[in-house]
């Protein structure tokens, strides 16, 4: 019974250390989009003007005649 009681305990310990591992790794990634927030927009931004203006590129040669 002593085993089985030490089982449980050593899971219940492991499970709450991978809690806290998960909530450290997610702290860090949010930390980590904060910091890089602005420049994600900034080409994100680019990148759909790029293709709007693409898109009108495309359509405006393709229509000529």
């Amino acid at each position: 019974m002593s085993n089985e009681s030490t089982g449980l305990a050593e899971r219940v310990v492991a499970g709450c250390f991978r809690i806290l591992l998960a909530v450290i790794a997610l702290y860090f990634a949010v930390a980590l989009i904060q910091s890089i927030w602005p420049w994600l927009l900034l080409i994100a931004g680019i990148i759909s003007v790029g293709g709007i203006i693409a898109v009108v590129v495309i359509r405006a040669t393709r229509n000529r005649w």
